[in-house]
């Protein structure tokens, strides 16, 4: 729900009614010409006590200060007899304004006058309307036509290896089966309609420029603003007035501060006074009380500010009936124009889009049988004296028939033809896309019958099609009496025998690596020469294996072991990159490679030092390992003490490590390896103590761990 907050004003709760400090009546329940909702809002019947603030305060004070403090309550009690009770009178106006506003609305959106005046405008659009006529004509026509010729086709088709006459009597008709172009048609052909909330927002006859004061006070409230309708019509018509500045004494004294007040001369006049205050508590001797200067204009204030919350509910409830019943007549009267415009407009879209319908319904039925008797007697006529042959699709055969078409084959095709009409012919057959193209032989083509056709080798597939190329092969068939029409199919391409796939197996602790390299014969026959794989790494190396002949659908094999590699190569990277290719015969028909490399760095890392400290031979392998070991199980330790060693098991290369030592039956000179790796990994022990010194349970984890790659020995 929308909420007004007019002019100068900032919003407050509208509970403030409810707290001021007057005597609050009842909710008051207005029984005059206003019939819209109860105002629940509690107004102030009664008006404050005059002076209270002063008597209270100041009764025993002096003359100067009394007066001060009558003149800032007189001034607060003006201000909110204007300010208030203007605002009163405003606000009554704007909830009797928002009710007749909506309830006029309401009642005359639906005017029937109004409506059928609207519906009258219609003839302002008959050009319009026309396309209706037009458009209607042009659908029946085309229905008619459609449904008129699938009828006789429809009567050919049954006919078909049945041995009888199509049947060349219309019958019935059927049912036209119109539906409306258009849901809409105003909006599609002409545009869209004004709605309700166009028409408040931006109103016609000037409905948007309207003053909502009766009167107002130039001097607290400023010029009185314009206002659209849309700001006051609400959904259920009740304007909900919120408690602006002009309740805020503060707000109030800051006004009258600013503004040219007449009594504003008096105010600056006012000067200063001199009061005896008592001492509290005076030492032997010392006077009771001492003089104090007191400020005129701190007086005023305070009894303006404290007096003006006490009258400005009372005057705005005395003012807020003043306007309602003069609000809600001027509400209706224009609730009521733009009622009957919007009622207007209406008529006028309905009234439209019914005869849109009208007349789109009645040209189309009105050609559709015409069209539909024509449309079927010319198409009968056309089958009748014609030949209609047609193709669904049609079977491509290999010339070596072993279940794939390859490159080079020469081929031939099966397909039904379908002569619908009623005069026999002959034709011949013709594929598309292929090479060596040649015509078949004449093929006849009796009348209302099907016939089964297999042609001689009429094509071949290209022998630079790439394997498992999709091909698309039209079969054109053309003859006497009737236009040629071409079938497409799609053909897969396939070399008899072709890789399937590359599996490496790596032993990266022993630097071995196994690759088994598949192949597939896709065909049902045997294979037409040998297979072989040849392998070839990233260091030059080259091996070869014959596979032979390969059965038909068979898949078959070749298996290679290199070894040799840098067990570091195959842990860390680069790794080793291997591709093979296929060979038929001497033809090369396909390749694949892959890249070798461990598929479980920490357990080979930790296993290729237990297998390579095993021979002397190899100590610079083995340095190198050990110095790949020393930076790992280094690097993790940095994260240990958060991940746990308990909790990782074998993930870890301090584990994997001691796996692999204890796996192996160590010699000599293993053991002195294990012993130079323990001592160059027991300074990072350290890394598990904290800064008071107390030592973790990974650091006793990782000291027991090093000792017994030692041998068990103390380091």
């Amino acid at each position: 729900m929308r909420r007004m907050n007019i002019a100068l004003f900032h919003s407050l709760p509208a509970l403030l009614l409810l707290l001021s400090p007057a005597t609050f009546a009842q909710s008051v329940t207005y029984s005059g010409y206003y019939n819209g909702p109860r105002v629940d809002v509690n107004f102030v019947q009664n008006p404050p006590a005059q002076y209270q603030e002063c008597r209270e305060k100041y009764i025993n004070s002096t003359a100067r200060i009394y007066s001060a403090c009558s003149f800032g309550v007189d001034e607060a009690r003006r201000m909110a007899e204007r300010f208030g009770g203007g605002k009163g009178r405003i606000e009554g106006y704007l909830r009797g304004f928002s009710w007749g506003l909506h309830s006029s609305v309401q009642s005359n959106r639906s005017n029937p006058e109004a409506m059928a005046l609207g519906a009258a405008l219609n003839a302002d659009l008959l050009g319009r309307i026309e396309r209706a006529s037009l458009e209607g004509a042009s659908r029946g026509k085309s229905a008619g036509e459609s449904r008129g010729s699938s009828e006789a086709r429809k009567r050919f088709t049954l006919a078909l290896d049945s041995g009888l006459n199509p049947n060349e009597e219309i019958g019935s008709i059927p049912p036209s089966a119109f539906s409306p172009r258009y849901q809409d048609a105003y909006t599609s052909l002409i545009g869209r309609p004004q709605t309700l909330e166009d028409m408040l927002k931006q109103p016609v006859e000037d409905l948007s420029q309207i003053r909502i004061y009766d009167s107002y006070d130039s001097v607290f409230l400023g010029d009185a603003p314009r206002f659209n309708l849309f700001d006051y019509y609400f959904g259920d018509g009740t304007y909900r007035f919120e408690m602006a500045r002009w309740v805020d004494p503060q707000a109030a004294i800051q006004q009258w501060l600013n503004r040219p007040i007449d009594t504003k001369p008096q105010y600056e006049a006012l000067g200063s006074d001199t009061v005896q205050v008592p001492v509290q508590d005076p030492k032997p001797g010392e006077p009771a009380s001492r003089p104090e200067t007191i400020q005129l204009k701190e007086i005023f204030r305070k009894s303006f500010v404290n007096a003006y919350g006490w009258y400005v509910n009372y005057y705005f409830s005395q003012n807020f009936y003043t306007q309602l019943e003069l609000g809600q007549r001027v509400g209706e009267s224009i609730g009521k124009q733009v009622g009957y415009r919007y009622a207007r407009e209406s008529g006028q879209v309905k009234g439209f889009n019914e005869k849109f319908q009208r007349d789109e319904r009645a040209a189309y039925e009105a050609v559709f049988e015409g069209a539909y008797r024509s449309s079927f007697a010319t198409t009968f006529r056309d089958y009748a004296t014609h030949s209609k042959p047609e193709v669904d699709s049609f079977d491509i055969i290999g010339e070596l028939d072993d279940g794939i078409l390859q490159p080079g084959e020469r081929i031939a095709v099966s397909f039904r033809v379908k002569n619908y009409g009623k005069v026999s012919t002959e034709g011949k057959a013709y594929l598309e896309g292929v090479q060596n193209a040649l015509y078949s032989k004449e093929i006849s083509l009796p009348a209302l019958r099907s016939t089964q056709v297999r042609t001689d080798f009429i094509g071949s597939i290209s022998t630079s099609v790439q394997n498992s190329a999709i091909l698309n092969i039209g079969l054109t068939v053309s003859g006497n009496g009737f236009g040629a029409f071409t079938v497409l199919q799609s053909a897969r391409v396939m070399r008899q025998v072709t890789p399937m796939g590359i599996d490496v197996k790596t032993l990266a602790p022993t630097g071995q690596v196994i690759v088994s390299y598949s192949v597939k014969n896709h065909s049902r026959l045997n294979s037409s020469a040998s297979v072989r794989v040849v392998l070839r790494d990233s260091t030059g190396r080259v091996l070869e294996e014959n596979l032979g002949i390969v059965a038909g659908n068979q898949t078959a094999t070749a298996q290679f072991q290199l070894d040799g590699y840098s067990p570091l190569d195959l842990i860390r990277g680069p790794g080793v990159t291997v591709r093979g290719q296929m060979f038929l015969g001497d033809l090369v028909i396909g390749e694949l490679g892959a890249t070798v490399l461990s598929q479980n760095p920490v357990a080979d890392l930790a296993r290729a030092f237990a297998e390579q400290s095993q021979d002397p031979a190899r100590a610079e392998l083995v340095r190198a390992l050990q110095a790949e070991l020393i930076e790992r199980i280094t690097g993790e330790t940095e994260n240990m003490e958060r991940q746990g060693y308990d909790r990782q098991g074998d993930a870890t290369y301090l584990q994997q490590a001691v796996n692999a030592y204890r796996a192996k039956n160590n010699n000599p000179v293993a053991r002195e390896a294990y012993s130079t790796l323990a001592r160059a990994l027991w300074p990072a022990r350290k890394a598990f103590t904290n800064f008071i010194g107390i030592k973790s349970c990974n650091r006793k984890f990782f000291e027991s761990a090093v000792r017994e790659l030692n041998g068990g020995k103390k380091i």
